[in-house]
């Protein structure tokens, strides 16, 4: 096969795809992780097929609509892509075998069995990958919903959280108030008491010395008196 011209290159697969050559090469790296695997040439530089382009577009709507993490959208696209390669390979061996048989039958008959086969051929794929893209979707929608969940019940813990910090900063600031006004008041009668002691300190010593100056005068008129 020749590489270039049945596949396009990562940047041609961006532009088809509307999004960025470093997103297409992530995506790859994950869906290769999970088992797919992408033609390379002899420098290990990826090329893209229709499929590829199927599988690539799948993956964007899972991680952009969806919602979904990387890992997660990878997986669930390769998985059904395995499903459906699977029963496309059922398909082909069916076709082969009832090809065989037609060769026995007469050309107009066969003709019209063909015809018939193909088209019944055509309907059970169409309905098989139907029936796949609503599975992956459940898949996903329940995904998502399971996220959102999770999601509200982190919100509702954490909230329970700040509440509960909240009232034990509220706690522990009216006792630091408590402790600080009772310091206060300790301080203050401790001034009024130390205020008390020296003003009756002071009225002793005023009236020791005005009974002394009292008998002073006292002595000296008894004195001169005489």
């Amino acid at each position: 096969m020749d590489i270039k011209q049945d596949t396009i290159n990562a940047e041609e697969m961006a532009k088809r795809l509307i999004t960025t050559s470093s997103n297409i090469r992530k995506w790859c790296i994950e869906l290769e992780k999970h088992g797919y695997e992408f033609v390379k040439d002899n420098r290990k530089k990826r090329y893209y097929s229709v499929t590829d382009q199927t599988l690539l577009s799948n993956l964007k709507y899972a991680i952009q609509e969806k919602k979904l993490p990387l890992e997660i959208a990878a997986m669930t696209v390769v998985k059904g892509f395995d499903r459906n390669r699977s029963s496309s390979i059922t398909q082909e061996e069916h076709l082969k075998n009832e090809e065989n048989n037609r060769e026995l039958t007469v050309h107009q008959e066969h003709n019209d069995h063909t015809t018939e086969i193909v088209l019944n051929t055509m309907k059970e794929q169409f309905e098989q990958q139907q029936s796949i893209n609503n599975k992956l979707l459940e898949m996903l929608d329940h995904y998502k919903e399971a996220l959102k969940t999770s999601e509200e019940k982190r919100q509702t813990e954490q909230e329970q959280m700040n509440k509960q910090l909240k009232e034990l900063e509220e706690r522990l600031a009216e006792r630091i108030s408590k402790q600080i006004n009772n310091r206060d008041k300790e301080m203050m009668d401790y001034i009024r008491k130390s205020q008390k002691h020296n003003q009756q300190q002071l009225l002793e010593i005023a009236a020791t010395k005005e009974k002394e100056e009292e008998q002073h005068k006292s002595f000296f008129a008894r004195l001169f008196g005489k």
